[in-house]
């Protein structure tokens, strides 16, 4: 019964820690800030949402989705900006 419980927890606790990895890829790809740690959080939140997977209970791959999503997000180029595109067409 205890085990049940643990393995809920481990799955919630992740997976929160997912969404935020999510929350902070879509934050630095809305901003001009430094995607490093955005695709660190979301290489380990792949990683730590496989092993639960694989080792804990079935619950751990939405971890690793949420993960992959937020490093999808976080390593999609940026759009440039109109004015970008305007000084390179006048050169």
């Amino acid at each position: 019964m205890q085990d049940e419980y643990l393995g809920l927890f481990t799955v919630m606790s992740f997976t929160a820690l997912s969404i935020g990895s999510l929350l902070l890829s879509i934050l630095t790809r809305s901003s001009k800030g430094n995607r490093a740690f955005a695709i660190s959080m979301a290489v380990f939140s792949i990683c730590i949402g496989l092993y639960v997977w694989m080792n804990l209970t079935e619950g751990g791959i939405l971890a690793a989705l949420f993960g992959a999503l937020s490093l999808a997000i976080a390593l999609w180029p940026r759009a440039k900006n109109p004015s970008d595109r305007e000084t390179e067409s006048q050169e």
